[in-house]
């Protein structure tokens, strides 16, 4: 395994491990209604997702940014962004 390979598998390992304290930020922002920082964890968890190889978690995110943007209701896509948190994280 190349040094590259390692810190990438470090990472990835980071971003299961925080799955949890992600879910519960998010249902705290969601309680809250503050939808600038629903936007920012969204827009983050999206790359992340993407860059880990969680291509579901990418598009669950991507749904919730651009809702709490549009200023829509975030209940089924923040719903569905827990769920897969939750299996990364299991």
């Amino acid at each position: 395994m190349t040094a590259l390979e390692a810190k990438m598998a470090e990472l990835a390992a980071r971003f299961t491990a925080r799955a949890a304290e992600e879910r519960a930020a998010l249902a705290a922002e969601l309680a809250a209604g503050n939808r600038a920082q629903i936007q920012f964890r969204a827009h983050k968890l999206a790359g992340l997702g993407a860059l880990f190889g969680h291509p579901a978690i990418s598009e669950a995110a991507l749904a919730l940014e651009a809702a709490a943007e549009q200023g829509k209701d975030m209940t089924g896509q923040a719903a569905r962004l827990d769920e897969l948190l939750g299996q990364v994280g299991a």
